[in-house]
């Protein structure tokens, strides 16, 4: 045995080349966690000491780690061995914490206590792993334990001894609180929702109120400090407990502070008396201005947590408006100051706390128009000096917009004046950034409408304060935009280009701000309290944008320079909050007023078409801009959505125009590959237009499909391989363009009308065009529109029972395939990066193809069977082929790949699997051991896949078996028990160790693994039972018991049904008992 101050020094060494490693290689780490472990892994439960480390410790259970670990941090006062030591001790306590004894839980947070109290100058991130420790050892024995209850008893010595242990009582209790208002983990949260509980009903309160106490006392300078920097260090300590505190989840809800309108504090009762407290709400405000930044930031986060006090919370109307005054005292105090406002942090908590503070919806208005008037002000200097939006002041004036509606008793005097207010506060911030806007381009700063969608979650609001005034704030926006479009129009009659070109940019940002504000204004139309006042606002505004995009439009043909991209994604938003406001609106006769008067626009179906001739153009003049043509095809795609608005589309003169000319040449989006997503939309909404109308539309379909077949038939034309190379583009484009347009179809009287015309008088094209390109990346285009056009999505390609399409189909599905395969498996990449998109990419294509053809229900795969179609048989040739020439890691490290192929397998299995007798043995162990692998993925998709395969096979032997015929399935001769068992085993820990929630998928085919190794399914639980910890094993005993003798076992839906709920049983009493199995 060494002595103990070598093995101190040895393992202290260790720790601090854990902390500052010279290499990567883990090994200090394996070494440390050998010598102490935890007991909940197969690493460290079962593997035995490196006979390479000269110094250890005796250890033999938990207790003999926690025993270990307690002696490394008594003897060592290295900050590395306490760093290690504290977290291995987490670790343990989270994995064991019930095996411990009543006595060594008492003693293990005591111990915990005492360190912290021997050692008050540990470094900060010692201090934190501590406490975490702490508040883990509270969560896990608050329930049992009435010793771990007192947590504000055992932290009052700390509170009232010296400055150095108030502060370390500080920063526990702050960690302490935090935790336990964290999310839980899963198997604890009953237990841990209790502990929570039990903190705020027993000790949140005391110690918040001895931590206020704390407070006032640093204010007054009533408290001895022994080194400079712990008057600091308290503040900081004292104030986020305080934080914490307030921000704890006191209706258990765990409200996500992310959502601002949702963030109440739900403050018990029992707190009344503390916030009706005369000075408690002064005394923060008080601090507030005697600290500075960053102490100042936190009582400001403080206050914004006092601000959301719910209402309930007071005795008393009288005690809730005094509470009330004295916030607006107090905010009112801090604007006239401008205390700390220079601070980023301090102005951005107290707008927060201002938009957090409800007054609005607890007292009349009537008695706080001075103090609005008041925070008005301050707003209207913060749009003018800020230069990006303030966030929580549009969300406060946007409330208060909100709540006038439901506060019918103001006086006509307050309406008036937030009508006068907040139609100022709407010109200044639209003001602030038209005149900012030639600073921003001579210093190049960032611009806000580079970021559309932080823009317009300010801008909404924006709109919404607008609807206070809404005529006004209408005729603020248009003397903003008229004098910028005058000065335009001058620019332009002057016909000095080279003077236009150097100030569009500015003009172009202008521009592009008010589109985007008209159109949150058109955009924030309430649906039940319109008025024809309004809407005839918005027609004024509508007009304005059509000028703007007239005058546009001509300086467009004149020269591409005057291509605005920012100008026109706002024009194309702006059309997007009109469709979503008055399009199908039967009562909005008075926006299109001023339209008609001005351009002639009388109604829905000319708005519609100005619209389309809109998209027409981006689609025209756009192809430099990915952006541009995306949002214009999006808008498309929401002018038709739904049955109406199809309908009326159709009937555009503009859409027909597309319609009948869909693939001309003057669409820019045809020019460039970097619009591929952008086609496949394009089509997709063709589509829909298309057989919008079910009474006659194939007339319509045939002349739709002119322009397909006249490129389809120059390809078919061609007569070798290499013409067909020569013409890739043309190829490659027809398919794409073809996929995307039969994707949304869905009723299987339009997908005939496809399926006749395309099959089989252009299917040639696409095998030759596949001969030709096979097996390069581009081929997979080919191979997608194939898996597309026999997909049975909604039974869209059902046939009729005499057809022979099924089999014609299946039949060109298997020669698409060989012609691929062939080439592609002897395709060999070194490259890692390329082995998808150049190899693999292609083989999910035909996975998915093989897997659609399987799970259609609409081939006779008999027929091929019986006569002995050889298609069937190269179809699941090449398929095995596929799965050996793919390595099983690069098939489990390829999403895309795994996910085809198991869904593949899937299909496979059900049925045709049973009947492939040609099957490689080799291809056969592929599927196994897939599968097993497939078990332990994150993707819920493949490990559905996998236990399905599993469960299909399991299955169809158990059916054989009971038939005790002479004739076996080829494959039984496979499913020897050194097969099955490492199958069950994988099944059996994943259920049993690895924490998922997807038991029942697992426990599926578990159950017909042990109907088939019932033998080997008892030794490995008995295994299970041994290699727990002796405490442990009686309780696992039982519940694996429990497990395995409560079904029937046979096949039927109520034995499998039974086995499931057992296992979902064996989990939640393993959770509900704290218990983390030994894996073997």
């Amino acid at each position: 045995m060494a002595q103990p101050d070598e093995r101190i020094s040895y393992f202290t060494s260790l720790c601090e080349q854990l902390y500052n490693p010279k290499s990567s290689d883990g090994s200090i780490q394996n070494i440390l966690e050998q010598s102490f472990p935890i007991f909940s892994s197969s690493s460290t439960a079962t593997s035995t000491m490196d006979d390479n480390i000269p110094f250890s410790f005796t250890i033999a259970t938990p207790t003999d780690t926690a025993s270990a670990l307690r002696i490394l941090l008594e003897t060592s006062p290295s900050p590395y061995v306490q760093m290690f030591c504290f977290s291995r001790l987490k670790q343990l306590v989270l994995a064991q914490f019930t095996v411990f004894e009543r006595e060594t839980q008492i003693q293990l947070r005591t111990f915990l206590l005492e360190y912290a109290y021997l050692h008050p100058d540990l470094q900060p991130f010692v201090m934190i792993q501590l406490a975490g420790v702490f508040t883990l050892v509270t969560r896990l024995g608050w329930v049992d334990l009435e010793e771990y209850q007192n947590v504000y008893k055992d932290m009052d010595q700390f509170l009232k001894t010296s400055a150095e242990h108030r502060i370390v009582g500080l920063q526990i209790l702050g960690v302490l609180i935090q935790d336990m208002n964290t999310s839980t983990i899963p198997k604890y949260a009953a237990k841990f929702r209790k502990a929570a509980a039990g903190l705020r009903d027993s000790q949140l309160l005391p110690i918040f109120n001895d931590v206020y106490t704390i407070l006032n006392n640093l204010l007054v300078q009533n408290m001895h400090f022994d080194k400079p920097d712990q008057e600091n260090r308290t503040k900081d300590a004292t104030l986020n407990l305080i934080l914490r505190c307030l921000s704890y989840d006191f209706a258990g809800t765990s409200t996500d502070e992310a959502g601002e309108d949702t963030g109440v504090v739900q403050v018990p009762l029992a707190w009344r008396n503390i916030y009706e407290n005369e000075d408690f709400l002064s005394t923060f405000f008080k601090c507030y201005h005697s600290f500075n930044p960053p102490q100042a930031t936190k009582v400001m986060e403080c206050l914004v947590q006092l601000g959301s006090t719910r209402k309930a919370l007071f005795s008393n109307e009288q005690a809730r408006t005094q509470y009330i005054a004295k916030m607006m005292q107090g905010i009112q105090e801090i604007i006239l100051s401008s205390m700390h406002m220079s601070d980023s942090d301090c102005f951005n908590h107290f707008c927060r706390l201002l938009q957090r503070f409800r007054v609005l919806l607890a007292t009349p208005m009537e008695t706080h128009m001075e103090w609005m008037t008041l925070i008005a002000q301050f707003t209207q200097s913060a749009f003018e000096s800020c230069w990006t939006p303030c966030f929580y002041l549009l969300s406060f004036w946007s409330k208060i917009v909100q709540n006038m509606q439901y506060l019918q008793q103001l006086e006509p005097e307050v309406v008036v004046k937030l009508e006068e207010i907040t139609a100022g506060l709407t010109g200044t911030f639209i003001s602030n950034y038209v005149e900012r806007v030639p600073i921003m381009i001579e210093d190049m700063l960032d611009d806000p409408l580079d970021d559309e969608e932080s823009l317009l979650e300010s801008l909404n609001m924006l709109g919404q304060i607008a609807r206070c005034k809404y005529e006004k704030s209408c005729a603020s926006l248009v003397d903003i935009f008229d004098p910028i479009a005058n000065h335009y129009q001058e620019l332009i009659h002057q016909a000095n280009e080279n003077v236009l070109k150097e100030a569009f940019p500015l003009f172009e940002a202008r521009f592009a701000w008010l589109v985007y504000v008209m159109a949150v204004f058109i955009g924030n139309r309430p649906p039940y309290l319109n008025s024809d006042e309004c809407d005839a606002a918005d027609g004024t505004l509508i007009t304005k944008v059509i000028q703007l995009l007239e005058i546009n439009q001509s300086l467009q043909q004149h020269s591409s320079l005057f291509l605005s991209e920012k100008m026109d994604a706002s024009i194309v938003y702006f059309f997007s909050q009109f469709r979503r406001s008055y399009l199908g609106e039967p009562n909005a006769d008075a926006v299109y007023n001023k339209p008609n008067e001005v351009f002639g626009i009388e109604g829905q179906t000319d708005m519609l078409n100005l619209m389309m001739r809109k998209i027409i153009t981006n689609l025209q003049c756009w192809g430099e801009s990915v952006m541009v043509i995306k949002r214009s095809l999006e808008l498309f795609d929401d002018l038709a959505s739904g049955y109406s608005a199809l309908r009326n589309i159709r009937k555009i003169e503009s859409t027909q125009m597309i319609m009948q000319n869909h693939l001309s040449h003057e669409f820019s989006l045809f020019s460039s590959d970097r619009h591929r997503k952008s086609r496949v939309l394009y089509y997709q909404i063709l589509c829909k237009i298309l057989f919008a109308d079910e009474d006659d539309c194939e007339s319509e379909f045939n002349d739709f499909m002119k322009p397909f077949e006249l490129r389809l038939h120059n390809l078919n034309a061609l007569d070798s391989i290499e013409e067909f190379q020569q013409s890739q583009r043309a190829l490659l484009d027809v398919f794409r363009d073809l996929r995307a347009f039969i994707q949304p179809i869905q009723t299987r009287r339009h997908y005939q009308m496809f399926l006749k015309w395309f099959y089989p008088t252009y299917m040639s094209v696409l095998k030759r065009g596949l001969e030709a390109l096979s097996p390069h990346p581009e081929a997979v285009i080919l191979l997608k529109f194939f898996g597309e056009f026999i997909h049975n999505k909604n039974q869209r390609l059902n046939l009729d029972v005499s057809s022979p399409q099924g089999v014609l189909l299946f039949r060109d599905a298997s020669q698409i395939i060989n012609t691929f395969g062939q080439r592609v498996v002897n395709l060999h990449i070194t490259d890692e990066n390329q082995k998808y998109p150049s190899k693999y990419k292609g083989i999910a294509a035909c996975f998915n193809i093989l897997a659609r053809c399987l799970g259609g229900k609409y081939i006779n795969f008999g027929v091929f069977w019986l006569y002995q179609d050889k298609a069937i048989e190269a179809a699941f040739n090449m398929m095995f082929q596929f799965m050996l020439n793919i390595p099983l890691d690069d098939m489990m490290h390829f999403p895309k790949l795994s996910r085809a192929y198991f869904m593949m397998l899937d299909e496979f299995s059900v049925e045709q699997m049973m009947f492939t007798s040609m099957m490689p043995n080799e291809a056969f162990l592929y599927i196994l051991e897939g599968c097993e692998l497939g078990f332990a993925v994150p993707n819920s998709w493949i490990r559905t896949n996998s236990c399905n395969v599993i469960n299909n096979m399991c299955t169809f032997v158990i059916q054989e078996n009971l038939k005790k015929t002479n004739k076996r399935a080829w494959f039984l001769n496979y499913l020897h028990p050194h097969v099955l068992d490492p199958l069950l085993s994988t099944l059996f820990g994943l259920i049993l160790f690895d924490d998922n929630n997807d038991q029942w998928q697992l426990s599926r085919p578990l159950y017909t693994l042990v109907l088939l190794e019932r033998d080997f399914a008892s030794k490995y639980t008995n295994q299970v039972i041994l290699q727990q910890l002796p405490e442990r094993r009686e309780f696992v005993t039982k519940v694996l018991n429990n497990l395995m003798e409560g079904s029937g076992w046979t096949l039927s839906t109520k034995d499998r049904e039974k086995f499931s709920q057992q296992v979902s049983t064996l989990k939640r009493e393993l959770n509900n008992n704290q218990i983390v199995l030994v894996a073997i």
